[in-house]
C-alpha cells in the first residue's frame, strides 16, 4: 500500500532518505514503463505518451529522446516533466515522469518500439506498445471504435450544387462536456481547389449548442463560415482545414501528475469533403452571363443626345444575391459609327449574413464618329436560379442615341494641311524649305554632351567604389538588402521548418544591424525592436516583434506548416522594404 507524506517534516524526511540511500541502490530497484493515453487514436488527433522511471533512489536522469514511431509524429515543443516522492512499505520511492505529445498520422496498426533509457550510467529498456490509428470518417458514419473528446468538421450546405451556386461551408467544432475550449486559431492558407472562396463575417465568439452524435452528447460550436462558388463541374474535394485550439480538460485517473490540468494546444484538421458539381442546363435565345442566384439586371445610357466626338457611357448593373464576384460582362452589338473603347468594371460586395450579395457594374465607353440617330439593339440576358432550378430571362430594351455635329467646331481646310516643302529641279528629291542652324540639330548636342556624361559616370563609380572599401558603415548599409534577400532565398529552399524560421530571424536582425551600423552580434530582439521603434513607426515595430517572437518560439509552435513558413517569408520581405524606407 502506498502512503504519502503528511506535512513538511515528512516530505523533508522522504527527500533525505531518497538522497541518502542513492549510494546503496542497485539496478534491480529501477523500473521503466511507458503508457499511451489512448491506444485507438483518430488520424489528426493528439495522444500523450508517458514514460515513468521509478526507484528507491536515482541520481541523474536525462530526458530520453523518443525513437521514430510509425503512425505518430512527435510535437517536440510540448514535452512535460514531473517528479513524485512517496513511501512504499516504509521505503522511500521517487518517480520521474516524462510526457510526450504526439499526433496520429495515417490510419493503420502500429507499435511503439522498445527503446533505451539511461539512469546513472545504466541502460534500461522499455516495453513495446501496440496502438491503432483510426479513420476519422468513421465518426460521421457511426462506425468508430471510440468517440473522440474533440474534433472539427467542414459542413457544406449542399453537396450537389451547380457551377456558380453558393455553397455555405461551416467550420464546426465538436467537444465533449468536461473539455473547455478557451481559444482557437485557424491555420492560414486554406485553399478550396476548384472554388471561388469568400469568408463571411461571423461573430468572433462562437455560440455553442448541444448535439448527440452517434449516441454521444457533444457541444457544437460553429467557428467560421465560408461562401464557396464552384468554378467547374465534376467531383471536387474540399481539402482538410487545419485549426489550433487551446483546451483545458478535467483531471482523470490516467493523469496522476496533472499533465492535463493546464491549458493545452491541440492541432485539429477536418476530413476531406467531396462535392459533386453539375453544369447548369443550356439556355436558348438568351445570353447567360454566369450569374447564379437571385438578381435584377438593368441597362442605361448616360446621354440620349450627343455631339460627334463626345463619349457615351452604356452602364449595365447586376444586383442581387449569389455569385456576384463571378458575373461576366454582357456583350452587346453596337453600330459601326459608335467606336468602342476599353470597358470598365467595378464590384461592391457584402459578406454579412449567410449569403454573398452586392452589385456588379459594367460600363462600355463609346465615341460617336458621325452624326445621325443610332440604336443599340435590345438584349436578352439570363441568370440561373438554383432555388427553382430554372433560368430567369431579363429583357433589356433598345437604346436610341441622337448624334449631331458641333456647330462651333473649327472646319479643317486643305490650306491647313499644306506641306511646307518645295521641289528641287533636276532630281526627284525633296527637302524642307527652311534649313535649321547647326546648334538646333540633335546629333550635334549628342556628341557634345555624351563624353561629359561618360566622364561623370566613371568618376561617380570610382568615388562609390572607394567609399565601399573605406567606409564600413556605408558598405554595410548598401549591401544589407542583398544579404537579407540571399538569406531569405535559403529560407525558401529550407526543408526543415525550424531552419526556415531561423533564417527569417537571421535576415531581419542582420538587415537592421547593417542598415543602422549596429554590432552584428550580442543584441537582443528587444534592443533591435527599440532601434526600429525609435525611428517613429509604431506599426512596423509591432510587426517586427510579432515575426521575431514567432521565430524565437517556433520550437513551441507545432502548428507551423510549410504554407505558414512561405507566408511568413513573404511578410519578412515586405517588412524589410518598409524598414528600408523608414531608416
Amino acid at each position: 500500500m502506498t502512503k504519502t507524506g503528511k506535512g513538511w517534516l515528512q516530505l523533508i524526511w522522504v527527500i533525505f532518505l531518497a538522497g541518502g540511500l542513492s549510494v546503496t541502490a542497485s539496478a534491480q530497484d529501477i523500473s521503466v514503463e511507458i503508457d499511451l493515453s489512448e491506444t485507438k487514436i483518430f488520424s489528426g488527433e493528439q495522444v500523450r505518451l508517458e514514460l515513468s522511471i521509478s526507484g528507491t533512489s536515482m541520481g541523474s536522469v536525462t530526458q530520453p529522446e523518443l525513437p521514430e514511431i510509425d503512425g505518430l509524429r512527435w510535437l517536440r515543443g510540448n514535452t512535460q516533466r514531473g517528479t513524485q516522492y512517496s513511501l512504499i512499505n516504509g521505503k522511500p520511492s521517487v518517480t520521474y515522469t516524462f510526457g510526450y505529445v504526439l499526433i496520429a498520422q495515417d490510419p493503420g496498426n502500429y507499435r511503439v518500439p522498445a527503446f533505451d533509457v539511461s539512469v546513472d550510467g545504466t541502460t534500461y529498456r522499455t516495453q513495446a506498445l501496440s496502438f491503432e490509428v483510426l479513420d476519422p470518417a468513421t465518426i460521421d458514419r457511426g462506425e468508430a471504435d471510440r468517440s473522440p473528446d474533440i474534433y472539427v468538421r467542414i459542413e457544406p450546405s449542399t453537396k450537389n450544387p451547380v457551377v456558380g451556386e453558393q455553397v455555405i461551408a461551416d467550420v464546426v467544432l465538436y467537444f465533449k462536456r468536461g473539455v473547455e475550449v478557451s481559444s482557437y486559431q485557424p491555420t492560414p492558407g486554406w485553399k478550396a481547389e476548384g472554388f471561388w472562396k469568400e469568408e463571411l463575417e461571423y461573430p468572433q465568439r462562437a455560440q455553442t449548442s448541444s448535439s448527440i452524435i452517434n449516441g454521444v452528447r457533444y457541444q457544437r460550436a460553429r467557428l467560421l463560415q465560408y461562401a464557396l462558388f464552384p468554378t467547374k463541374s465534376g467531383e471536387l474535394t474540399l481539402s482538410p482545414f487545419e485549426i489550433t485550439v487551446a483546451v483545458r480538460k478535467q483531471r482523470s485517473s490516467r493523469d496522476p501528475f496533472g499533465f492535463g490540468l493546464g491549458q493545452e494546444r491541440m492541432n485539429l484538421q477536418t476530413i476531406p469533403v467531396t462535392i459533386n458539381v453539375d453544369s447548369p442546363p443550356p439556355v436558348d435565345d438568351a445570353n447567360f452571363i454566369g450569374a447564379v442566384g437571385d438578381f435584377t439586371i438593368t441597362r442605361e445610357v448616360s446621354v440620349t443626345e450627343a455631339l460627334v466626338g463626345e463619349s457615351i457611357e452604356v452602364t449595365t448593373t447586376v444586383r442581387g444575391r449569389g455569385n456576384v464576384p463571378l458575373v461576366n460582362k454582357p456583350e452587346y452589338e453596337y453600330p459601326e459609327s459608335l467606336e468602342q473603347y476599353s470597358p470598365e468594371e467595378s464590384s461592391n460586395i457584402s459578406r454579412t449574413g449567410s449569403r454573398i450579395s452586392g452589385t456588379r457594374t459594367f460600363k462600355d465607353v463609346l465615341i460617336a464618329r458621325n452624326e445621325g440617330t443610332f440604336t443599340i439593339p435590345a438584349a436578352r440576358l439570363a441568370f440561373y436560379d438554383p432555388s427553382g432550378d430554372e433560368y430567369q430571362i431579363v429583357e433589356l430594351e433598345e437604346l436610341a442615341i441622337d448624334v449631331e455635329r458641333d456647330p462651333n467646331a473649327e472646319a479643317i481646310t486643305h490650306n491647313n494641311l499644306r506641306l511646307n516643302v518645295e521641289p528641287v529641279t533636276g532630281l526627284t528629291a525633296w527637302h524642307n524649305a527652311g534649313s535649321r542652324p547647326l546648334y538646333q540639330k540633335f546629333w550635334v548636342w549628342v556628341f557634345i554632351v555624351l563624353p561629359l556624361l561618360i566622364t561623370a559616370g566613371v568618376y561617380g563609380y570610382k568615388v562609390y567604389a572607394n567609399r565601399m572599401e573605406t567606409d564600413v558603415a556605408f558598405a554595410r548599409s548598401r549591401t544589407a538588402a542583398d544579404k537579407a534577400e540571399t538569406t531569405l532565398k535559403q529560407a525558401d529552399e529550407a526543408s526543415d521548418i525550424k531552419e526556415g524560421y531561423y533564417l527569417i530571424e537571421k535576415a531581419l536582425v542582420q538587415y537592421i544591424t547593417d542598415k543602422l551600423n549596429l554590432p552584428p552580434a550580442g543584441l537582443s530582439h528587444q534592443q533591435v525592436i527599440e532601434e526600429v521603434k525609435s525611428h517613429g513607426d509604431e506599426g512596423i515595430a509591432i510587426e517586427l516583434k510579432r515575426l521575431l517572437d514567432k521565430c524565437e518560439t517556433i520550437a513551441y509552435a507545432p502548428n507551423a506548416t510549410q504554407k505558414t513558413l512561405d507566408s511568413d517569408i513573404q511578410k519578412t520581405r515586405d517588412l524589410i522594404k518598409k524598414i528600408g524606407k523608414l531608416i
